[in-house]
């Protein structure tokens, strides 16, 4: 007897179907990518994106340089951190999916990879923070307790947080759900036929063998990026003259920040609903032998929701693509205009980027 599980998108529907068509090509992630250098390339040259760039702190001339050497190696380490996510998110997606043949090998790193490239580039900026950028004062400064708070952007922590939650709760409930084979990884879905004594269908799903690499690059990367965020906060300022403009370096390096763990997130949450999506899909079972044949109706309970997930997918990529983008400007910070301080800090207060 042969049994066939029936898929939900079969190639003659996809050439007629403009909804199919349309959500197979969202299925790669590199388009994700192309639309989403269209959007960053657009926000850059907003008159307001240009006009808080050209709102860099003044100072005078002796304070301009010492500034700029204490923080543009940690805005080139943001830069490039963001790059190394891109890169190796994509180049993992183009040889696991189109270069090697994994059928039947449990390939967690696809979900891990982004999480954990985003948390070794907050560790190196950590690590710079740590030695060359936290070093002593040249006239100490007496200030408030700062904390990993103090400078962290309102939104963009709030955008992190909620990020990271989706991706641990999706994880852990995808997990629970999970089930195995005499004791084997925990990579399949038990979707039973209704009304019918036949085995239930047991398509490979984002079952614990996933989902534990994941929450252990989560719960490292939360860690690393508090202590970045702190290190970066309660490090002295140079000199009573330069507070505000370091105030200013200290918002965006925690923007940063914040920018790169929500797109680690993201970027992981898009692959985990995507595959529950695909998993949770399908509809029927078909059972041949005999000279005959005979077809079932499946369907998994929470297939509805898991579907939503799957057309989601996509637009979280665009939004983790887009962030990671704009965090690549950081390579080029700019330097100061050896100008007046006059109502700087006011506009250094106002800012609630990402």
């Amino acid at each position: 007897m042969h049994a066939t599980i029936a898929s939900p998108i079969r190639f003659g529907q996809l050439l007629l179907d403009p909804g199919q068509v349309l959500g197979a090509v969202f299925s790669m992630p590199w388009v994700s990518l192309i639309l989403a250098a269209i959007i960053a390339v657009g926000i850059t040259v907003t008159p307001r994106w240009r006009a808080r760039t050209e709102s860099r702190a003044r100072l005078a001339p002796a304070a301009s340089g010492v500034v700029f050497a204490r923080y543009s190696p940690e805005h080139r380490t943001l830069g490039v951190a963001a790059i190394a996510v891109i890169v190796i998110f994509v180049a993992e997606n183009l040889i696991t999916g189109y270069a090697l043949d994994l059928n039947g090998v449990v390939s967690w790193w696809r979900y891990a990879t982004p999480v954990l490239t985003a948390g070794i580039g907050v560790a190196v900026l950590l690590a710079l923070i740590a030695t060359r950028g936290s070093t002593p004062p040249e006239r100490p400064v007496l200030s408030a307790r700062r904390t990993w708070l103090s400078f962290s952007p309102r939104i963009g922590s709030v955008g992190a947080a909620a990020a990271l939650l989706a991706l641990t709760v999706t994880t852990l409930l995808a997990g629970l759900a999970s089930s195995n084979i005499d004791g084997g990884p925990y990579v399949f879905l038990e979707i039973d036929v209704p009304n019918e004594t036949i085995d239930p269908i047991r398509p490979w799903f984002y079952g614990w063998a996933y989902g534990v690499p994941v929450l252990i690059c989560t719960i490292a990367l939360v860690g690393v990026v508090i202590a970045a965020l702190h290190s970066n906060a309660a490090r002295p300022f140079l000199r009573p003259e330069t507070i505000v403009a370091e105030q200013r370096e200290r918002r965006d390096i925690a923007a940063g920040i914040t920018r790169i763990t929500t797109s680690a997130a993201l970027l992981a949450l898009a692959g985990a609903w995507r595959f529950i999506a695909d998993s949770g899909s399908i509809n029927g079972l078909t059972i041949q032998g005999d000279g005959r044949s005979d077809s079932y109706e499946t369907f998994w309970r929470y297939g509805e929701v898991a579907a939503v997930g799957g057309w989601m997918a996509p637009a979280l990529e665009i939004v983790a693509f887009v962030l990671l983008l704009l965090t690549t400007t950081q390579l080029w910070p700019p330097r100061y205009d050896l100008e007046s301080v006059a109502g700087v800090e006011k506009s250094a207060e106002r800012e609630t980027a990402w």
